[in-house]
């Protein structure tokens, strides 16, 4: 049976509340970061391009903020440059964090009394 909880008013009092603080915002862009993470592991533009089979400008792309990868090449990235999704988005980048998401369920559900499975998040914009 789906039900509709207010979490607003759940986390009213927070002072008696174990509720987890928001990480601050980091001020390096995702491009900043992409480029810092690919040339720590040596890798040039092209390397990248070639192993994620892209171009070597959507790699220069997406290092000067032109362009954003898509979210499927944004797991890839990660993977190729050793870091997770939500390391290599940053906080500052959470349309894409689907790790983000499952925290968020799981804190949900740890409050309400149920399993992350259990909840829904809607996002409207």
């Amino acid at each position: 049976m789906a039900s509709e909880i207010d979490v607003g008013s759940l986390f009213k009092d927070q002072a008696t509340m174990d509720v987890p603080q928001q990480p601050q915002l980091r001020t390096e862009t995702f491009g900043a970061r992409l480029r810092r993470l690919r040339r720590s592991r040596r890798l040039s533009q092209a390397e990248l391009a070639s192993a994620l089979n892209v171009s070597a400008p959507a790699i220069s792309g997406w290092e000067k903020g032109r362009a954003r990868p898509r979210h499927g090449r944004v797991a890839a990235l990660g993977k190729m440059l050793g870091v997770s999704t939500a390391e290599l988005l940053g906080s500052d980048d959470r349309e894409f964090a689907p790790d983000l998401l499952a925290a968020s369920r799981a804190d949900i559900a740890r409050v309400i009394g149920t399993t992350p499975d259990k909840v829904r998040i809607l996002i409207e914009f």
